[in-house]
């Protein structure tokens, strides 16, 4: 199989790919071993999704930046708002009551361009978007996270500290290198690949974590967030859907607000509850990263049909 053929099933498949490596987290328990290096998975993943593309690609922020800014809105202020909502009524717990933080001040994910441009739309707007909001998320969660009471200052530091050589770090470099050498180009879809298999790894190891240190009487806390989860995604796709009305985008754009606005990194809250927080912090992200493919793969075949 050729790397365009090998693209072009990525691009067909991911859907059933990321629910295939919720499978394989399951029934690989063991894979959980590897959780400690989720954050160096991260640092390689974004490198070769930023590498791909180059500075004038975030021109759109200028030209668009009431598209780009409403949308970043969802994640630092409706899942945010939805997410303590939830904690404060039903959950009593401050390690799970962390990871929904995490999770609600998460950055959309880049994979939001990828079912953007499988719906037939631009994938610009979610590439920009949620580049933008990964960047802006390595200085928003310390801050949060000290002012909630979560962390010390000198955990926040850590935080920031971590979130910068994952995140900002290889996005910088990627940028410097593609900018400068243009022989990055030819090897823009090996890149592509090795993102789309980078994340899939990382989803395996989050639920073999998850598999692995989950009780029998700990279900109901994944039922909880498990609804919290859909409720979320839910409303996402209803702020995209009103947004994308209320700005009068263009037909090609509104699956991009769709996806932009509801799905979520799951990667990111994932690298930092593993590192510094209990196992508990981890349910919301890993819960997130399960549910999400069934709802984002309905939405998308309703924009098909």
């Amino acid at each position: 199989m050729s790397l365009i053929e090998l693209e072009a099933s990525l691009r067909k498949y991911y859907g059933l790919l990321t629910l295939l490596s919720v499978f394989l987290g399951f029934i690989f328990p063991q894979i959980s071993v590897l959780s400690p290096y989720v954050p160096f998975l991260l640092a390689i993943l974004v490198f070769s999704m930023v590498i791909e593309h180059d500075l004038s690609d975030f021109k759109i922020i200028i030209k668009h930046p009431k598209s780009v800014f409403s949308l970043v809105t969802s994640n630092f202020i409706l899942y945010p708002i939805i997410g303590i909502l939830f904690a404060y009524f039903t959950l009593s717990s401050p390690d799970i009551y962390t990871g929904i933080i995490l999770l609600c001040f998460a950055p959309s994910p880049v994979i939001a361009a990828l079912w953007t441009e499988m719906s037939g739309g631009d994938g610009t707007i979610p590439l920009t978007t949620s580049l933008f909001s990964m960047l802006l998320c390595i200085g928003i969660y310390p801050i949060v996270l000290y002012f909630m009471g979560l962390t010390s200052l000198n955990l926040s530091v850590d935080i920031f500290k971590l979130l910068a050589l994952s995140i900002f770090v290889p996005a910088i470099i990627a940028l410097l290198l593609r900018d400068k050498e243009n022989k990055y180009i030819p090897l823009k879809r090996k890149f592509k690949v090795l993102s789309a298999f980078v994340a899939l790894f990382i989803i395996i190891i989050a639920i073999a974590n998850l598999s692995s240190k989950i009780l029998p009487n700990e279900w109901n806390i994944v039922i909880l967030l498990t609804i919290l989860a859909v409720i979320l995604l839910i409303a996402g796709f209803a702020y995209g859907y009103f947004l994308s009305r209320f700005f009068k985008v263009q037909k090609k754009n509104r699956a991009a607000f769709l996806y932009t606005s509801s799905m979520r990194d799951g990667i990111i809250p994932l690298s930092v509850s593993i590192t510094y927080f209990s196992y508990f912090s981890t349910l919301a992200p890993t819960i997130l990263l399960i549910v999400m493919p069934f709802l984002v793969t309905i939405i998308y075949q309703l924009i098909k049909e």
